[in-house]
């Protein structure tokens, strides 16, 4: 070694030659550690940050909206024919109906055509389209001992108006209610119908016992 470079060299104690290599290490964290600083980081913030979200203004929104009372705006005119206004029957048992039901509708042509298209769609299937008892379903009832009602003849032929309404509209032991399918006036069109389909049959009947 030269003499320049004996000057420049320091002697360095080994202890701190030991603490500068000890200083270099990483510190290892265990994984619970974090995640624990990592819960309590979120903890401060919420605890902290608590009040100031308080004071948004949207807090408050509800306090500050205008109150609005019932009816204190005009409701919406509904379109034409959105709620029936002038139709419906009040609630009765089919022993009131038969006593105090009576057709407000009139045997016009457009009413017949009318009863008959919901009698074909409803009726007939059971029933039959001459409302014999005989329709394209009866079989299948039949073998369940389901025999279809002749509304044209015997103890039907016989009953009043409202009986027939109060019978459609809420059904019986074997017969669905259609009080969904049919709406007042819809029912009365079918009882006009039917009456029609008897006077028919009752004008046949004497030329099939002449025969």
């Amino acid at each position: 070694m030269c003499r320049r470079e004996k000057e420049l060299s320091v002697i360095v104690p080994s202890k701190c030659v030991r603490a500068a290599r000890s200083s270099r290490r990483v510190v290892r964290v265990s994984q619970p550690a974090k995640l624990l600083a990592v819960v309590a980081g979120m903890a401060a913030f919420v605890v902290t940050g608590a009040g100031a979200a308080w004071c948004f203004p949207w807090s408050i929104d509800m306090y500050r909206g205008p109150a609005i009372q019932p009816l204190e705006v005009s409701p919406r005119v509904m379109p034409e024919g959105t709620l029936p206004v002038d139709t419906g029957s009040p609630p009765q048992s089919l022993e009131q109906a038969t006593v105090k039901a009576h057709n407000p509708l009139k045997p016009t042509p457009e009413n017949l055509a009318h009863g008959k298209e919901m009698f074909d769609n409803d009726c007939a299937p059971c029933h039959g389209e001459n409302a014999d008892g005989n329709g394209p379903v009866a079989h299948l009832q039949r073998a369940h001992g389901i025999q279809p009602k002749n509304l044209v003849t015997g103890v039907t032929k016989n009953l009043p108006d409202g009986y027939i309404y109060g019978y459609i509209r809420d059904g019986g032991f074997h017969m669905p209610a259609y009080a969904d399918a049919m709406d007042s006036d819809e029912r009365w069109d079918v009882v006009m119908y039917l009456r029609q389909l008897e006077a028919q049959a009752s004008k046949a009947a004497p030329k099939t016992a002449s025969k």
